[in-house]
């Protein structure tokens, strides 16, 4: 059985620890539309791709983040990223973004319900989900695996001067609503 910090399957899904050769899908697929709720800008060139890319790896390294390329099992096309971020914390943060293509389809979804299954095998107990109040089909994946709301019109400020109103919810990751999928 794979290390679940490295791979993680679901039902059509399969996380793997992000690598440098996703980096040109990263950058091909992160764009404007798909940021337009979220903290970082889109990829302006293929290095800083790769520069992302190298951040996490390094942050997985330290055992302080865990970031997963996001792929369909059964042909191997990239979707987008799922994360487990700040895992040394006493809240860590789940993070996804799916490429514009593939939205619909509940692969968001899907992925978390992965990134949940891992933060509970690694004995987490809480996660936090951070989501601009207007991206509703993101505000349903919380809700979905029993995501209390706790905190809501965080003004955040990204890097390209954009505007963020931030709702935060807490996923109780030992409750029912979270499946192992590892």
């Amino acid at each position: 059985m794979a290390d679940p910090r490295d791979c993680i399957e679901t039902g059509r899904l399969l996380l793997e620890a992000l690598g440098i050769l996703q980096s040109r899908e990263i950058f091909e697929n992160f764009t404007e539309d798909v940021t337009r709720y979220m903290y970082p800008s889109a990829m302006r060139s293929l290095d800083e791709a790769e520069l992302f890319v190298q951040k996490n790896i390094a942050a997985r390294e330290q055992g302080s983040d865990y970031v997963f390329a996001v792929t369909l099992r059964e042909s191997g096309e990239f979707l987008g990223i799922a994360a487990l971020h700040e895992v040394k914390t006493s809240i860590p943060e789940v993070g996804i973004w799916i490429k514009t293509k593939a939205h619909g389809q509940h692969y968001g979804l899907e992925a978390v319900g992965g990134i949940l299954a891992l933060a509970k095998s690694l004995s987490i107990s809480k996660v936090k989900y951070p989501v601009d109040c207007w991206n509703i089909a993101s505000k349903k994946i919380p809700i979905h695996y029993g995501g209390v709301f706790v905190k809501s019109n965080v003004a955040v400020r990204t890097p390209d001067g954009r505007i963020l109103q931030e709702e935060i919810y807490e996923i109780d990751v030992t409750g029912a609503c979270v499946k192992s999928m590892i």
